[in-house]
């Protein structure tokens, strides 16, 4: 057999066991791609319902930012460096 059939024959059985190596990949890959896929699903129809404003915003505003009960009261002096 000549060198360069040698050489092919090798990197034949390179490939081979490269695609033997790359099987178990491409099938997790393939399940990331459908988990991905799948997601992406959850997230538009979340964005959907995101979209529908179910309270007014002024609700809104009030639930992220509550008004103290302490608003008017004397909270004492601030004199003291010990506070």
């Amino acid at each position: 057999m000549s060198e360069v059939e040698e050489v092919q024959k090798q990197m034949k059985a390179d490939m081979e066991a490269f695609k033997e190596k790359m099987a178990p990949m491409m099938e997790a890959m393939m399940s990331i791609k459908e988990i991905l896929e799948a997601n992406a699903v959850v997230v538009a129809a979340t964005s959907v319902v995101a979209k529908v404003n179910l309270m007014p915003s002024s609700d809104l505003n009030q639930m992220n930012h509550p008004t103290s009960d302490m608003v008017g009261k004397d909270l004492g002096s601030t004199d003291n460096p010990m506070m």
